[in-house]
């Protein structure tokens, strides 16, 4: 995505005085009916790698935390429209994605609002859907929330952003 696109989907205007923050929770809040559920997701903090010197751990990056997202959303979709219409990429749900932890050092964490479900999905099974796609990813952590979206949450996940960026929302998903 290009920062004008970037701009665009954030309602960037050179002249106002309005923040970064302040526009994507503005646009988010117009795109609140497009998302029916929100997910944390638990992410370890630092991955093996072994190579021909040995084994050693690396602290999870920026870079990491987009693949294993990617990778999530991926096998989420794949759940819940099979594999054949996941990969051609004629089905998917809609993700807006904010990594949390970043900036704070607090332990990383995603927080995932997701949209796009049809009419024939059923709720009672989205939970068994996530734990599935989660387990194929092995950078993520057992614990994960699953929740109804409610109209705060947006405002809660984007708390991490900045005045003057939005660094921490993994655009590429959105």
């Amino acid at each position: 995505m290009n920062l004008q696109q970037i701009r665009q989907k954030t309602a960037y205007n050179p002249n106002a005085k309005i923040t970064h923050k302040q526009a994507t929770r503005s646009w988010l809040t117009g795109k609140y009916r497009e998302y029916q559920l929100a997910l944390t997701l638990t992410i370890k903090q630092s991955i093996e790698i072994t190579n021909a010197n040995g084994t050693y751990y690396k602290r999870l990056d920026r870079d990491d935390i987009k693949r294993i997202a990617t990778h999530f959303t991926h096998k989420l979709n794949k759940q819940v429209f099979g594999v054949s219409a996941a990969k051609s990429g004629k089905k998917s749900l809609k993700y807006f994605v904010v990594i949390e932890g970043e900036r704070t050092f607090k332990n990383l964490h995603l927080h995932i609002a997701i949209g796009g479900l049809d009419k024939n999905t059923k709720w009672n099974k989205f939970e068994e859907l996530v734990r599935n796609a989660k387990s194929s990813v092995k950078e993520l952590d057992e614990q994960h929330d699953l929740q109804i979206m409610d109209s705060g949450w947006l405002e809660y996940i984007t708390k991490e952003l900045g005045t003057r960026d939005t660094d921490n929302v993994l655009w590429e998903l959105a």
